[in-house]
């Protein structure tokens, strides 16, 4: 009799895929440019800041440029507009998944979403810049961590290019309200695998 142990983890970006877009970022890149007295595009914006070669004290200002506007978005987050991302996590996590949340805010901005949304409590755990704003590194961190099978659902093409660089499954939404058609299909990838994996130990057991 073959025991089908699930081990998947769901790693799911907040800005854009678990929320709406609260955060004018063409606005905030102006400002940060301001502030550091440069021209450079700041795509994406945590991790072009993060490398940029600038006096620590002018990035020190624009850090808290960005956590300002990360805390006002908070305000502004409606819970009847995401309910149905709550409940595709939490039948997620009922179903077995683990599920990581990896974002380029703070600790301080993204646990209140959680929070907002119902979820903290129920996720494994949160990746922020505080860890490191590259997302890359990031979901090399997860892997690293974790076991089984990884499925990263995000909405940007930096998304979708650090998922091929560490080789995670991934899906990308348009917006936040694609999140539960997301969380169906990742699942059904793991299951897919876990499938898989059974039915080769089953022809080694025959054979």
């Amino acid at each position: 009799m073959n025991v089908i142990v699930l081990d998947c983890t769901l790693i799911v970006d907040i800005d854009g895929t678990l929320i709406p877009i609260l955060v004018d970022f063409d606005d905030l890149r102006r400002r940060v440019r301001s502030v550091l007295g440069v021209d450079e595009s700041l795509r994406p914006l945590g991790e072009s800041l993060y490398k940029l070669r600038v006096d620590e004290s002018l990035k020190k200002q624009a850090w808290r440029i960005i956590e300002e506007a990360e805390l006002e978005s908070i305000k502004v987050l409606n819970n009847t507009d995401t309910e149905e991302n709550s409940e595709a996590i939490k039948r997620a996590v009922s179903a077995g998944f683990r599920v990581v949340i990896v974002t380029t805010r703070s600790y301080i901005t993204a646990r209140p979403i959680l929070e907002k949304l119902g979820i903290i409590d129920i996720v494994d755990e949160i990746v922020t810049r505080d860890y490191t704003p590259i997302r890359a590194d990031q979901l090399r961190y997860i892997t690293g961590k974790y076991r089984g099978q990884f499925v990263f659902i995000g909405d940007t093409d930096y998304d979708e290019i650090a998922a091929r660089e560490v080789n995670v499954n991934f899906i990308r939404v348009k917006n936040y309200k694609e999140l539960p058609r997301a969380v169906e299909s990742s699942m059904q990838i793991c299951l897919k695998s876990v499938e898989y994996s059974v039915d080769l130990n089953t022809e080694r057991t025959i054979s």
